[in-house]
């Protein structure tokens, strides 16, 4: 499948599950960035882009599909690409009327655990950007050190006891979901839940490294899911050719 465009700036961030989905879809998609500025300045470039109006809301990341068709918010934009996951695979295999859900849970009450992990790790990033772009001195070292002192632990905790209530925390969040067609075996078992929690502690807290952070020693459960998240060969792969970014 080619034709995904996904626009966003020189950097991880918000945009980098949605390039994290694309990869763990192999789905292909061209990656338009626009350069940013830690000062707030705009680009020439996305300050024409937002003044077409093509953004549904003004800002970035936005996905433009194959049929023109253009969504934004990063977590609507990653569901969305996992869910387009399944049902591309099954059109290589001529299954058009069979339906899967790809890195989508198939239970609907999975799936919204899977929003709730998702939503519950948009907790944390909103808190590291918070104390980061902090003008206040005093204020910022005391929202860094509540954040790592109270706000990181306790989810952590939770995050821990979510993963091993599936399988004793030996493969995913939502465990293994598994789909027979004829001869042929899909593996459910990836879905935008792990992808969401990998990119928060890959991008913000490893600094987009390949390395397993020093926050989640203490939790080795989440310690193997983030490197089984790593180790999954497209996203292994995409890390690796990636630009490289601040943040």
């Amino acid at each position: 499948m080619a034709g995904y465009k996904l626009y966003y700036f020189d950097a991880r961030a918000k945009g980098e599950k949605c390039r994290l989905a694309l990869a763990a879809a192999k789905i292909d998609f061209e990656d338009v960035r626009f350069k940013v500025s830690l000062t707030g300045e705009e680009s020439e470039e996305w300050a024409k882009e937002k003044a077409s109006g093509r953004p549904p809301l003004g800002q970035m990341p936005f996905l433009v599909t194959p049929e023109g068709k253009i969504l934004g918010q990063s977590g609507a934009i990653m569901k969305y690409i996992c869910r387009k996951a399944g049902q591309s695979k099954l059109r290589e295999l001529n299954f058009d009327n069979v339906y899967s859900s790809g890195l989508c849970p198939e239970d609907s009450f999975d799936e919204t655990l899977a929003d709730m992990i998702h939503d519950a790790t948009d907790d944390l990033r909103n808190a590291v950007i918070k104390f980061f772009f902090e003008k206040d001195e005093a204020k910022k070292a005391g929202l860094e050190k509540e954040y790592n002192e109270t706000t990181l632990p306790a989810r952590l905790e939770k995050f821990e006891a979510l993963l091993k209530s599936r399988d004793e925390g030996k493969g995913f969040f939502l465990g293994d979901k598994r789909m027979f067609i004829y001869l042929f075996l899909f593996c459910l078992r990836l879905t935008y839940a792990d992808i969401s929690f990998f990119d928060f502690f890959n991008g913000y807290i490893a600094g987009g490294q390949p390395t397993i952070p020093k926050e989640l020693q203490k939790f080795p459960l989440l310690a193997e899911h983030y490197n089984r998240v790593l180790n999954v060969p497209e996203i292994k792969t995409w890390i690796a050719k990636r630009p490289a970014s601040f943040f």
